[in-house]
């Protein structure tokens, strides 16, 4: 017979949706493991080079392209490089299934509210430094724990929760004492629509992570280039309209003092886009943002190793970063909480029973004080509480059968 519809050619390649592979995992969980920590590692490393790719593309420090056209620029080349792996590796079936509707309405609302995260970022960088931009970004780690806990019923034990908050302290910490080592100034007054416009930012990136994680799972059976390709078609077409408003595109152009640079930090956001949603679907939200507090540190070593930066090795930044790493690791090896949810109890066995005969005795209505009692005779197997009368009818029995 013909063989299932959409099925891949006998010994052609399929590209997994997961990393690693179902297959991997089942054959080798030491190396399955191994993999997840490679896939943590270079996540961490490319959101560390980031901002420093977006720090070498600024001239005289101040960035003169427009902040979001290397975002509009980055989604489109993400939706044209995950439709050419649809094309290798499934042909014509594979473009189909990037534009199939339900990956559109499910990823592309994500995509969406992706997008005003990325609007909410750059409002509230034109506001605040970017140091106390880090130290109000690091609520996300008990952000997203809580929306865990909301949206898919992820509980953190009473340990975990302790390591996060400690977490999240040592972070903000870690961030001020760098901020004070360069002569910053230190939080100082805080602008409140600044401030606002963060902390919508990081609901709007806790609340996505969240999401993205939970349906890039729960669409098992949907290759990742396809969900990738719906959220990244949405983003790219709201970062878009989010631009265009933007008065300085419409003045001066799209491509305005674009460089050589401007085109590393489009490549990064890509990368930094495709390796996101790897992890997403391979580990969870919450160690995506540990992983992001850990680039942080990798960027301070960075710039401290590094002869281009002028910034200064400091003992107590430092050990602060020292104690962040030992909390993720506290983090990762506590037990975890205990399913919420209880076993229902165990019901007995169904008597099910089918009548046989009834006897009705006059005498015992009048011991039972004019309550007329009946005697069934029942065999066979019915639901609890139920039986069949003589002539196929069920009626509801009180008491126990004998």
């Amino acid at each position: 017979g013909a063989g299932a519809a959409g099925a891949a050619p006998k010994g052609s390649r399929r590209l997994s949706a997961y990393f690693p592979s179902r297959g991997v995992v089942a054959e080798s969980p030491r190396r399955a493991a191994a993999l997840k920590l490679a896939l943590f590692a270079f996540f961490v490393v490319t959101r560390a080079l980031h901002p420093l790719l977006i720090d070498a593309s600024k001239v005289d420090g101040k960035i003169l392209y427009a902040k979001n056209t290397p975002v509009v620029m980055n989604k489109c080349m993400t939706v044209l490089l995950m439709n050419t792996l649809a094309f290798c590796y499934g042909g014509l079936d594979g473009l189909r299934l990037c534009w199939q509707p339900r990956c559109l309405a499910v990823f592309g609302l994500i995509g969406a509210v992706y997008a005003l995260g990325d609007f909410l970022e750059m409002q509230s960088m034109s506001k605040l430094s970017g140091g106390v931009y880090q130290v109000l970004l690091q609520t996300k780690l008990l952000i997203t724990a809580l929306m865990c806990w909301w949206l898919k019923g992820s509980r953190q034990s009473s340990l975990q929760w302790h390591v996060l908050f400690a977490m999240f302290l040592a972070m903000s910490a870690f961030v001020l004492v760098d901020m004070g080592s360069e002569g910053g100034g230190g939080v100082g007054a805080l602008p409140l629509f600044g401030v606002v416009c963060v902390m919508l930012k990081v609901a709007v990136s806790c609340y996505c992570a969240v999401l993205s994680e939970k349906y890039l799972k729960a669409f098992s059976d949907m290759p990742l280039f396809a969900k990738i390709s719906g959220l990244s078609t949405t983003w790219a077409l709201a970062s878009l309209m989010l631009c265009l408003a933007d008065p300085r595109v419409a003045a001066e152009g799209f491509f305005a003092h674009w460089s050589p640079a401007t085109g590393c930090v489009m490549a990064s956001f890509v990368v930094k886009t495709c390796s996101t949603m790897y992890l997403l679907q391979a580990l969870d939200s919450l160690q995506k943002n540990i992983g992001e507090a850990l680039a942080v540190i990798v960027i301070y070593v960075a710039q401290v190793a590094m002869a281009g930066f002028n910034e200064s090795f400091e003992l107590s930044v430092f050990l602060l970063a020292v104690l962040v790493v030992a909390l993720v690791k506290a983090y990762l090896i506590s037990p975890k909480a205990a399913s919420g949810k209880k076993d229902a109890p165990k019901r007995a066995a169904a008597t099910k029973m089918q009548v046989v005969s009834l006897n009705s005795d006059s005498k015992q209505g009048v011991e039972n004080g004019g309550v007329t009692t009946m005697v069934a005779e029942v065999h066979g197997v019915m639901p609890p509480g139920v039986f069949y009368g003589m002539l196929g009818g069920v009626y509801p029995v009180c008491g126990k059968p004998h």
